[in-house]
């Protein structure tokens, strides 16, 4: 092939959709990392917020029933906030200025203070959460 050919060749312009996918997909990785690492950079200021409301999430072993992850807390002489999704998952609070490490005591796998804005709040009169 001579001179003129390859130069023909080098000025076609590129298809459409040349570009591979994977390519595609990897220009925004970087993106995608730092958003990551935001929302969890947020939502771990937002937990460490909670210290010295007394309310904490509190993770009984896996498995455990609801009364038994109930009876863990009130083991650490604690009160019930508030259920997680999962039965073994509840918020517990206590005046204690050692409830976390009672609660540890009693068996408890996690223990996270929690701000105290993650409740509705205390029911009003008409029975409506604040």
């Amino acid at each position: 092939m001579d001179e003129a050919g390859l130069l023909k060749g080098l000025n076609r312009p590129a298809r459409a959709g040349s570009m591979d996918a994977s390519c595609a997909m990897s220009a925004y990785l970087p993106a995608a990392l730092l958003l990551l690492a935001g929302l969890v950079g947020l939502a771990a200021a937002w937990i460490m917020s909670g210290s010295g409301s007394g309310r904490y999430l509190v993770i009984a072993p896996w498995g455990a029933s609801r009364a038994e992850a109930i009876n863990l807390v009130r083991a650490a002489d604690g009160g019930l906030v508030g259920m997680g999704r999962l039965s073994n998952i509840i918020i517990a609070g206590s005046n204690r200025p050692d409830f976390a490490a009672a609660l540890r005591r009693a068996g408890a796998w996690g223990v996270i203070a929690t701000p105290s804005r993650i409740e509705c709040g205390e029911p009003l009169p008409g029975g409506q959460a604040s």
